[in-house]
């Protein structure tokens, strides 16, 4: 698990080196509908960023076979921003990319319900999810804007439609989180984040008190935006000078 993240961290790092900032948390992402769509009133795409770092840790053949033109999900064939939901997309993702998952957590990895909000189907979970402000701050409800709109209290490091470059973290790379644990099964089932589709359970809520790490909901599980792994006392993360730490359950709050 921690060498998953180091993996990630320098994926991260290798494509910030390549494009010159990091990549954006997702890109166009909403429901159908254009009043939904971060910060745009345009296609809806719905990619994530880790469908953009995929070359940077030798799935480039998975990255090639995308058509970046199509959404990832919630939208139609990338042409309006009305319809049903595409399944274009998904034959490409055929598999779960073992880096994304941590192999001490047994939940199902993949979700075989239909699409909505809070997940897509098909889709593959991930272990780690990106680092937001709150639920509803730079996060994961539609239409609040995109990265470079929001003040810089509400902005993690990855965004929707923009993200940081190395100058802008004024808080110190080695001071700041980008990605950290989250199980893969939640309160409900269908919750994500997913790597290969943008949905509303997409970030993790860092900064909200009831989303405290390994925080029981109900039953020994997170909610949506909820940090948590199956690791005893605490969980994973990833700071943005790609060091990887273990941070106690017992801390208050992941993030201001």
């Amino acid at each position: 698990c921690k060498n998953n993240l180091k993996q990630m961290g320098l994926a991260l790092h290798n494509y910030h080196d390549t494009h010159r900032v990091f990549p954006p948390a997702t890109i166009n992402a909403g429901l159908n509908g254009c009043n939904n769509v971060h910060g745009t009133t345009g296609i809806l795409l719905n990619h994530t960023c880790y469908q953009m770092i995929l070359p940077f840790i030798d799935q480039a053949n998975i990255y090639n076979l995308y058509n970046w033109s199509l959404p990832s999900g919630r939208a139609n064939h990338g042409t309006s921003c009305t319809g049903t939901v595409t399944t274009d997309q998904y034959s490409v993702v055929k598999s779960p990319v073992p880096v994304f998952l941590c192999p001490s957590d047994p939940g199902n990895q993949s979700n075989s319900t239909t699409s909505s909000a809070y997940y897509v189907s098909p889709g593959w979970r991930t272990s780690y999810g990106v680092v937001s402000h709150t639920t509803s701050v730079a996060g994961s409800t539609p239409g609040l804007g995109s990265w470079g709109s929001n003040t810089s209290l509400a902005k993690g490091t990855l965004g929707p439609n923009g993200a940081a470059k190395f100058r802008d973290i004024t808080d110190g790379t080695s001071n700041t989180m980008v990605l950290c644990e989250t199980q893969l099964i939640k309160t409900s089932t269908s919750y994500g984040p997913y790597w290969n589709a943008a949905t509303h359970t997409f970030y993790i809520a860092a900064g909200s008190s009831g989303y405290t790490l390994n925080f029981d909901n109900s039953g020994g599980k997170q909610y949506a935006w909820g940090a948590g792994s199956f690791h005893v006392g605490g969980g994973h993360i990833l700071l943005a000078d790609g060091a990887v730490r273990f941070l106690s359950e017992n801390v208050g709050r992941l993030g201001v």
